[in-house]
């Protein structure tokens, strides 16, 4: 995001914290991707909410018409702050309800003593994701029905992961909106990260590594960003040895595949 929508959403993250430790967190979370779908849906009403030419009691009206007695208050209330902020676009919009969504779930994970967990199961589901492309292609197919998507992910994960994890896979699957499936996980497992208030590191070794290594890198990356961070490791053979390491945008690449690359593009020139 950027411009207005930006500093909305930076307004939205303080006004979800404190809500923090609220019992229909939970509830709410689902109810407000069930709204985001709703927006994703209808355009008019898409439209009219992300107008900044609008009143915004008007826009809050509609919102609380629209949802009230159908909807938790608390999704009410969160709505309507939503549609009283400015946003650049429509799409900003529908990403601002789905972050509001998300950030639900995981803050009704963190009370129940399970974000950990949540997280942790986002990031080994997308290193699944990366091995099985006919599982990839499954999720990220427009033309399959929600439904269907729904039925292979309740095969896959039922009973085998916390109720979060599977609400927030759900939504991803049918409502890309012209996003990677795989980077769309990435970006919900990054905002679980930053609820335990810490940066995400994905780390590729050619071997797995030890908790002591784990730490002293976790402890090296903190030094650099100056803050605490939170490491998945992933083994990838291809890389050799050595490792290499994705948080955010940077990426540190220390593998003797790539300085094998390196001195082999020198040499042919």
């Amino acid at each position: 995001m950027i411009g207005s929508s930006r500093v909305s959403l930076a307004a939205l993250g303080e006004d979800l914290k404190a809500k923090f430790g609220d019992p229909g967190l939970a509830a709410a979370g689902g109810e407000l991707l069930e709204v985001a779908d709703l927006l994703t849906r209808e355009k008019p009403l898409r439209s009219s909410l992300s107008d900044g030419g609008q009143p915004k009691q008007e826009r809050k009206g509609i919102v609380s018409q629209l949802l009230s007695g159908k909807v938790s208050p608390l999704t009410v209330e969160i709505c309507e702050t939503i549609v009283g902020l400015r946003w650049s676009s429509e799409a900003d919009l529908v990403d601002a309800v789905e972050y509001a969504g998300a950030e639900a779930l995981f803050g009704a994970a963190e009370g129940a003593g399970e974000l950990d967990r949540v997280e942790d199961e986002l990031f080994r589901f997308n290193q699944i994701l990366a091995g099985n492309g006919d599982l990839q292609l499954a999720l990220s197919s427009p033309g399959l029905p929600a439904a269907t998507k729904d039925g292979i992910l309740s095969d896959l994960l039922d009973d085998k992961v916390a109720k979060p994890t599977l609400v927030l896979l759900s939504y991803i699957s049918g409502h890309l909106r012209g996003r990677r499936i795989e980077q769309t996980v990435g970006h919900f497992t990054e905002l679980a990260a930053e609820r335990r208030g810490k940066l995400l590191a994905v780390v590729r070794s050619a071997r797995p590594l030890t908790q002591d290594q784990t730490d002293r890198l976790a402890r090296a990356l903190a030094g650099k960003y100056d803050r605490d961070i939170a490491i998945n490791a992933e083994v990838d053979a291809a890389l050799v040895g050595g490792v290499t390491i994705e948080i955010g945008d940077d990426v540190i690449d220390g593998s003797i595949a790539s300085r094998l690359d390196q001195v082999r593009r020198r040499v042919t020139g």
